[in-house]
Protein backbone atom coordinates (compact mmCIF):
# COMPACT_ATOMS: atom_id res chain seq x y z
CA UNK A 1 0.00 0.00 0.00
CA UNK A 2 1.31 3.28 -1.03
CA UNK A 3 0.72 6.77 1.15
CA UNK A 4 2.00 10.27 0.78
CA UNK A 5 2.36 12.43 3.95
CA UNK A 6 3.23 16.34 3.69
CA UNK A 7 4.71 18.35 6.35
CA UNK A 8 4.66 22.17 5.88
CA UNK A 9 6.60 25.59 6.18
CA UNK A 10 4.07 28.31 6.54
CA UNK A 11 4.65 32.11 6.40
CA UNK A 12 2.12 34.68 9.05
CA UNK A 13 -0.27 34.44 5.84
CA UNK A 14 -1.28 30.90 6.25
CA UNK A 15 1.27 30.58 2.85
CA UNK A 16 3.22 27.57 1.90
CA UNK A 17 6.40 28.33 1.57
CA UNK A 18 7.91 24.64 1.66
CA UNK A 19 6.69 21.24 1.37
CA UNK A 20 8.30 18.41 3.06
CA UNK A 21 6.51 15.16 1.75
CA UNK A 22 7.97 11.41 2.26
CA UNK A 23 6.05 8.26 0.11
CA UNK A 24 5.87 5.21 1.67
CA UNK A 25 5.07 1.53 0.82
CA UNK A 26 4.29 -0.60 3.73
CA UNK A 27 3.42 -4.07 2.72
CA UNK A 28 3.59 -7.43 5.47
CA UNK A 29 6.93 -8.23 4.34
CA UNK A 30 8.20 -4.80 4.96
CA UNK A 31 7.81 -1.21 4.31
CA UNK A 32 10.56 2.19 2.88
CA UNK A 33 10.02 5.33 2.00
CA UNK A 34 11.38 7.97 -0.40
CA UNK A 35 11.54 11.50 1.16
CA UNK A 36 12.19 15.18 0.07
CA UNK A 37 10.88 18.85 0.16
CA UNK A 38 10.04 20.91 -2.55
CA UNK A 39 8.56 24.98 -2.95
CA UNK A 40 5.30 25.53 -1.23
CA UNK A 41 4.32 27.54 -4.88
CA UNK A 42 2.72 30.04 -2.61
CA UNK A 43 -0.35 27.56 -2.42
CA UNK A 44 -2.68 28.61 0.73
CA UNK A 45 -2.36 26.01 3.85
CA UNK A 46 -6.54 26.11 4.59
CA UNK A 47 -7.15 25.18 1.08
CA UNK A 48 -4.58 23.14 -0.28
CA UNK A 49 -5.62 19.36 -1.21
CA UNK A 50 -3.49 16.12 -0.83
CA UNK A 51 -3.69 16.54 -4.94
CA UNK A 52 -2.26 19.92 -4.92
CA UNK A 53 0.63 18.78 -3.04
CA UNK A 54 1.45 15.28 -5.07
CA UNK A 55 1.20 17.51 -8.30
CA UNK A 56 3.35 20.03 -6.83
CA UNK A 57 6.37 17.28 -6.10
CA UNK A 58 6.12 15.16 -9.28
CA UNK A 59 6.36 18.74 -11.13
CA UNK A 60 9.67 19.74 -9.51
CA UNK A 61 11.17 16.21 -8.84
CA UNK A 62 10.50 15.51 -12.32
CA UNK A 63 9.24 11.85 -11.57
CA UNK A 64 6.19 10.43 -12.05
CA UNK A 65 3.81 8.73 -9.55
CA UNK A 66 4.40 5.58 -10.56
CA UNK A 67 8.18 5.90 -11.53
CA UNK A 68 7.88 6.85 -7.69
CA UNK A 69 6.06 3.05 -6.93
CA UNK A 70 9.23 1.80 -9.08
CA UNK A 71 11.30 2.87 -7.38
CA UNK A 72 9.85 2.29 -3.75
CA UNK A 73 9.00 -1.24 -4.87
CA UNK A 74 12.84 -2.04 -5.93
CA UNK A 75 14.01 -0.56 -2.40
CA UNK A 76 11.65 -2.82 -0.62
CA UNK A 77 12.85 -6.16 -3.32
CA UNK A 78 16.71 -5.33 -2.05
CA UNK A 79 15.20 -5.11 1.51
CA UNK A 80 14.16 -8.29 1.14
CA UNK A 81 16.55 -9.93 -1.14
CA UNK A 82 19.76 -8.32 -0.58
CA UNK A 83 22.56 -9.26 -2.81
CA UNK A 84 25.67 -8.80 -0.20
CA UNK A 85 24.52 -10.09 3.14
CA UNK A 86 26.71 -10.10 6.38
CA UNK A 87 28.61 -13.27 7.66
CA UNK A 88 31.40 -14.33 10.52
CA UNK A 89 33.05 -17.28 10.63
CA UNK A 90 35.04 -18.42 13.63
CA UNK A 91 38.56 -19.99 13.14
Amino acid sequence: MYEWKFNFDVDSNNVIKQIHWRYNINSDDGSTSIYGSCSGADMDFDSVTQQQCIDCVLENSGETESSLQQKLSDQLNAQLNPEVTSRTKEF
